[in-house]
């Protein structure tokens, strides 16, 4: 079985690669990074370092080989002949992906006109409907005589992708050019309603009845309390998460946002109760505290625009907590640091931070979370923004 990856970063080697390989198959990595792509067809295996409570284990990762993006021939044919394929590259790089995929699929109906080429593709990307983005990207590239043909022999599921992977590594593995850590927990839950035929089995990954219930849980409670936790560890000068997570008014206002989400989720998806939720809140508290992980803050936080955007792990609470007759006070000051996150090395950062000065903050909760002025939550993060200006 050959699987092709978009993405030979850390999540594409530490996560998806790593995966797939348990499972049996043959892994391609497709890159942009040419020198990545040289080492990886040299050294053809690489190193994971999986992170648990108790230590570190060394997983090695072998028989695996790299194509260049710019090499179009290669990658088409590799396309062809994939049974999976999966992308860990970012929101921006997919309409490249999308542009490559296009080029082999449309190849793989013209070499087997008559065949069964049902594949699976898998956007695990850190965005809302992921799938289902390239899906469209891919479409929007492909002539319309192929575009019925792929989406009725190829399956793009969204999915739910969740494993931390800091930037770390333990000491004697820091000149390995493909090394990676990442932490022992991981989640893989893919849409099982848009399949369109069997996949190849892969331990671990989840086939979800119910995915918007799997994601909403992960977005509302797991990315929510990392970048809060992020964002106040940053204020109060702290470089890792476990170190944050400790600090008893760090965990005061991490606890009151928890328990504003799980009032949303259990409200919205019945079937998580109440004691699934407060379990899920504990496990991840007990990642966030596992000191061999050495998670950054300043990784952890980045990109605020970002998590400020209407849909995703801040805004999207704090609105379904209102709309649910409650005031989301704990979710709005997480919002608020944000707001107020001013690392100098973070582009969008300083980004919000000149943008909230020349225009001020409604106008910046406007067009970054699509909060209108007279919106309630949006008097009451400006209240408490402004009180944390004085």
């Amino acid at each position: 079985m050959n699987a092709l990856v978009f993405g030979a970063g850390n999540i594409g080697r530490g996560f998806l690669g790593s995966l797939l390989a348990k499972a049996g198959f043959s892994v391609t990595f497709v890159d942009i990074d040419e020198a990545k792509v040289s080492h990886i067809n040299h050294i053809q295996e690489y190193p994971v370092y999986i992170v648990s409570d108790t230590g570190i284990q060394e997983e090695i990762v072998r028989g695996i080989r790299a194509i260049s993006y710019s090499d179009t021939s290669t990658l088409t044919n590799a396309v062809v002949e994939a049974d999976i394929i999966m992308t860990a590259v970012g929101k921006e790089p997919l309409a490249r992906v999308a542009a490559g995929l296009m080029h082999g699929l449309v190849q793989r109906i013209e070499q087997r006109p008559h065949a069964e080429i049902h594949i699976v593709v898998i956007a695990c990307e850190n965005i809302q409907d992921n799938t289902a983005y390239l899906q469209a990207l891919l479409s929007a590239q492909t002539p319309k005589r192929y575009r019925e043909r792929i989406k009725d022999l190829i399956s793009f599921p969204n999915c739910v992708v969740d494993r931390i992977v800091p930037n770390t590594l333990p000491k004697h593995a820091r000149a390995h050019p493909l090394a990676v850590s990442v932490e022992e927990y991981f989640q893989l839950a893919i849409d099982g309603t848009a399949l369109k035929a069997p996949i190849p089995k892969i331990p671990g990954m989840e086939i979800s009845s119910n995915l918007n219930a799997t994601l909403e849980q992960k977005l509302f409670t797991l990315n929510m309390a990392h970048a809060i936790v992020g964002y106040y560890g940053y204020f109060k000068g702290y470089h890792y998460i476990h170190e944050a997570i400790h600090d008893k008014e760090i965990h005061e206002l991490l606890c009151g946002a928890l328990q504003e989400v799980a009032a949303i989720i259990t409200a919205r998806h019945r079937h998580i109760s109440s004691a699934a939720q407060q379990q899920y809140e504990e496990k991840i508290m007990q990642r966030f505290k596992n000191p061999h992980l050495q998670d950054e803050i300043i990784r952890v936080a980045r990109q605020p625009k970002r998590k400020l955007g209407p849909h995703d792990r801040l805004i999207r609470p704090a609105l379904l907590t209102w709309e649910q007759g409650r005031i989301p006070a704990f979710l709005a000051s997480g919002i608020t640091a944000a707001l107020r996150y001013d690392y100098a090395n973070d582009h969008q950062a300083q980004e919000l931070v000149s943008e909230i000065r020349e225009q001020g903050i409604e106008r910046v909760l406007e067009t970054v979370s699509g909060l209108a002025p007279d919106n309630e939550l949006a008097r009451l993060i400006k209240a408490d923004f402004l009180f944390q200006s004085l």
